[in-house]
Formats: structure tokens, sequence, C-alpha cells
């Protein structure tokens, strides 16, 4: 007994000491606190080596990041909006942050056994070690193991913590009032609302229950009953009696659309979400927005992700070498034989043979594994190049395939949101009742010539790389944050992408390129590949 008295004593002293080192400043993960740019300069120069992913030959990878993984597919949102980025939105669960630690623990260890035991041969570049070493500096082994003396709630302090770290600049806790959200809806309600409305008007009044993180796109009879007595309640509230009525149907209503995923007491709503934006290849073609060319997108819409056509799975891996074997992820069907789904670059970008490269990509200061120098690069074009589907760099594809749940099953319940071009995603990504147009901090688009790269579509710069993406509709304060004037956000009906609601003013949100974290091993077949990836706490591979 005294033993195990002592032994506890250690595990909560470690513990303890792990919140500390976790929250401390200058301390935790190597190299993180690099990531943390300075958002107050956003005309400072564009570090293209970020975006950078050098490669040798076509080979599969697995992911050596610190993203959470989707339990429950309700609470994931993919959106593109225009400006040609991918945003992907987590609400965290207790149950993902539970796990976290184990997570990436069970993740490192399958390829620590895997390598020892020669299953797995690592090739090219060197991923795995930059992971193992943060496995290594945070300690987590010993962290996973202190968790059986902690309380559920220790547990997800600590979790939450150890994942703000991992993932500078994604993470974000939500608090916000809920009378003040309730006043902030009651502000949005129309005279006409008091009367007789029609079914878009009924899902923009809905959605606005929680602005900017609801997507309904019908009503079943029972919450149209339900949304209609709310906005009875709310034309006669002239006592504290019904003002309580209101909140507490309200809230309910709330509820029952979200499935309860965004936590609430009576007071405030307060939960976490993990956001990860992309920017993304689009369909080769323009559309007019306001008399200026923009990328066009051609099949916006409500997408639910699906089969491919011939092998029958979300989880389809090409066997055309070209794809490097990474994860290909359709959402649509097109005809009998051909779909739209996000995958990797299919062309080769010779680092030597690439005029328009700067030359700090040309002469890298890196090698392989091997010893040589990389022959080809991995360089997404953020603009008009695809034949419809939508282009995602191989480390945020393996990032995003990360994210989703690791059965296959629960793949197909993942909803995918399409904006018609000339509309943004508009978000309230920090919660402080101001949204913003959602966009990452990548200014590289080019053309293809003969399947082989052709020259840039603008200056790898801020400001002329957004007067061709946004055709000259983004404009500048004095400190040089960027802004929009009389735009729209999407709205989507059934499956259809329809204009949403008008902003007046409304700033750009830019988000830090995320560096590519993934490892290169030498070909295995395509169901080994397939698996690989979904190993975790709640998938593990033996």
């Amino acid at each position: 007994m005294k033993t195990n008295r002592i032994n506890f004593f250690i595990i909560a002293a470690y513990s303890f000491f792990s919140l500390f080192m976790l929250s401390a400043p200058g301390t935790g993960v190597a190299g993180t606190e690099t990531a943390l740019a300075d958002t107050s300069a956003p005309d400072r120069p564009f570090n293209v080596n970020s975006c950078a992913s050098y490669y040798q030959k076509y080979e599969p990878a697995f992911y050596t990041g610190f993203a959470p993984r989707t339990r429950d597919t309700k609470r994931l949102h993919l959106h593109v909006g225009r400006g040609n980025q991918l945003r992907v939105t987590l609400v965290l669960s207790d149950e993902v942050l539970v796990n976290y630690a184990k997570d990436i623990l069970t993740r490192y260890s399958t390829y620590e056994q895997m390598i020892s035991s020669g299953t797995i041969t690592l090739t090219q570049n060197s991923s795995f070690e930059e992971f193992a070493k943060v496995i290594n500096d945070l300690n987590i082994e010993q962290l996973a193991a202190t968790e059986s003396a902690m309380t559920q709630s220790e547990v997800i302090n600590r979790n939450q913590q150890l994942l703000d770290r991992l993932n500078p600049g994604r993470v974000f806790h939500i608090s916000m009032n809920v009378d003040k959200v309730i006043d902030h809806w009651l502000a949005g309600l129309k005279a006409d609302d008091f009367k007789k409305i029609d079914r878009k008007r009924e899902l923009i009044i809905i959605n606005k229950l929680l602005p900017t993180r609801l997507w309904l796109t019908s009503l079943d009879k029972e919450t149209s009953k339900q949304l209609t007595e709310l906005i009875g309640l709310a034309g006669s509230l002239d006592s504290n009696e019904k003002k309580a009525i209101l909140k507490k149907k309200y809230l309910d209503l709330l509820d029952d659309i979200s499935h309860g995923i965004y936590k609430h007491g009576n007071d405030s709503f307060e939960f976490v979400e993990f956001t990860a934006i992309y920017p993304v290849g689009t369909f080769n073609g323009y559309n007019t927005c306001n008399g200026q060319k923009v990328p066009l997108y051609p099949t916006p819409g409500k997408w639910t992700l699906t089969t491919h056509q011939r092998t029958k799975t979300v989880d389809h891996i090409p066997e055309v070498p070209i794809y490097s074997y990474f994860p290909w992820i359709p959402y649509m069907h097109v005809g009998k034989k051909l779909h739209n789904a996000f995958h990797t670059l299919w062309w080769k970008m010779e680092v030597q043979k690439t005029e328009f490269l700067p030359e700090e990509l040309r002469n890298p200061s890196i090698i392989s594994r091997e010893g040589k120098k990389y022959r080809y690069l991995w360089l997404l074009s953020r603009g008009p190049m695809s034949h419809g589907c939508t282009h995602v760099n191989g480390g945020h594809i393996l990032e995003l395939r990360h994210l989703l749940p690791a059965e296959t099953e629960k793949v197909y319940n993942v909803v995918f949101y399409l904006n018609k071009s000339c509309l943004f995603d508009v978000f309230d990504i920090d919660g402080d009742f101001t949204p913003e147009v959602m966009g990452v901090r990548y200014f590289v688009a080019y053309s293809l010539h003969n399947k082989k790269p052709g020259k840039l579509r603008a200056p790898m710069k801020r400001r002329p790389f957004y007067k061709w993406l946004y055709g000259n509709a983004l404009q500048y304060d004095d400190e040089g944050r960027g802004y929009f004037t009389d735009i729209r956000d999407g709205h989507f009906v059934d499956k259809l992408a329809v204009n949403g609601e008008h902003y007046g003013k409304v700033t750009l949100y830019e988000m830090e390129f995320e560096p590519f974290r993934l490892q290169f091993f030498a070909m295995k077949d395509i169901p080994f590949v397939r698996e690989l990836r979904k190993t975790g706490e709640d998938h593990p591979i033996e």
C-alpha cells in the first residue's frame, strides 16, 4: 500500500509538471514557436520555403502531424469559398480531447514498431525523426501514462494545452455570451419575418441561431413549427418571464438542430474548435464577378463524400504513380465513369527546369535521406488548374484524411460545401461576433503547358497576388490588413448553392500556411497503405 501511495504521488506530481511545461512560455515542442508568425505585420515577405515539398520518386507517405481526428462527422465542416481555399473546422468533443495524447502516441508507436521490424522502410525525407523528436521532447509517452491517475476534466485540460502547443494558430477556444447571441439573432429579424416567410428565409433565420456555424439546408415540419413559435415569441418580449421562455426554447431548438455539439450553460457557450485552411487548385477557367475575372467553380453545391467509381470506396488510392499513392477523396460522380474529388497534383515540376521558381526553391539546402539532391517539387497552384477536381497538396491531403473518421464507413457521412465562384466563406473564426472572410497566406499560382508548369499567373507577393486572385476586390487599411466591401457569402438550399447574406465591410482572415508533415516509405500494396493511414487510438493496427 505504501509503495502504491508513493507511485500515485509521483504520477500526480509529474502530471502537474507536465501541465506547467506545456503552458510555460518558451517550453515544449521544438520548432513550434517559430510557427507563430507576426500577424501584426500582414505585409511581411512570403516565406516560399514553407510551402515546398521535395521528392525523388513517387512513393506513399504517412502523416506526421498533430491534428486531431474526427469521431463524430456532425462536428466536421468542409467549405470552399471564393479565394481558392478549403476550410476544415472540427468542433472538438470531450472524447477526442480525452484521447488526444494517446492518439499521437499510438501513431508514433505503430510507425516505430513497423520501422524496427522492417515492415516499412523510410525513404527520401526525415519527417519521422522530427515527429519522434517532438514525442520525446514533450514526453508524450509519460503524459499518456499519467492519465489513469487523473480525472477526466484534468486529462481534457492537459490535452487542450497539448493540442494548442502542437497546432499554433489553429485551435480556437470559443466563449460567447448566450444573451448576446440571442440579442444578435433578435436584431436580425425583419418585420416581414413575423408574417409567413418562404423556405429560404426560414433557413437563414434558423442558421443565425449560432451565426456562421449552422448549415441546415432543409427543415422538417416539426423544426419549422418550433422556429415559427420562436419567432412568435420574439415579437412579444414585454416581460422577463417571456424572455426566459424564449431563451429556453431558443437553446432547446439550437441543441436539437446542432445535435448538442456546442456546449453551453445558461450564461455562455464554451467549446473548442480546430480549424485548418489549405490553398486549393480548382477548375481551369474563370468567372466574372462585378466585371473582374476570378477562378471558376463549375460544380457549386452541397456534396457528400462518396465512392470512387472503379474501386467503390471513398478511401480510394490511385495506382497511377503520378498521384504518389496519396488519398483520393471523391465528392461527386460525373456521369458513369468520371468524378470530382480532393486529390494531389498530377504533373511533374522539375526543380532545375521550372524557370519561374525563385532561387531558394531551385537550390534548396536539404538533401534526401539517401544523400541525393531532390529532383522534383510539389508546389500547388492556388487557382485555375484542374479538370473539375479540387487539388490539395500532398502533406495537406494526408492531414485531411487524418482529420476524417478512421473507419471508411463513417467517411460517407461527411458533407462538403462548395460556394458559387463569387461568394465568400464568411466565418466568425474566433467567436467575437465579427465574422471574417477566410483566407490563407499562400501566394503561388501558375499555368500548365503540355502538362508541365508554364508561367506564373501572378507574382509570389501578397498584394499583387491578391489583386489577381480576388479581382481587385480587396482593399487595405493603414496597417496593411485586407478587407472587402459590399460582398456576399454562400448559402445552401437542399443541395443547391445560392447567394447568401450581404456584408458592408469584412476583414480578410489570413491563416498561416501549414507546413507539410509527411514521411515517405518504400512502396507497399494499396490495402496496407490505406490501413496505415487510419492508425490511431480509435483504430490500432496490430
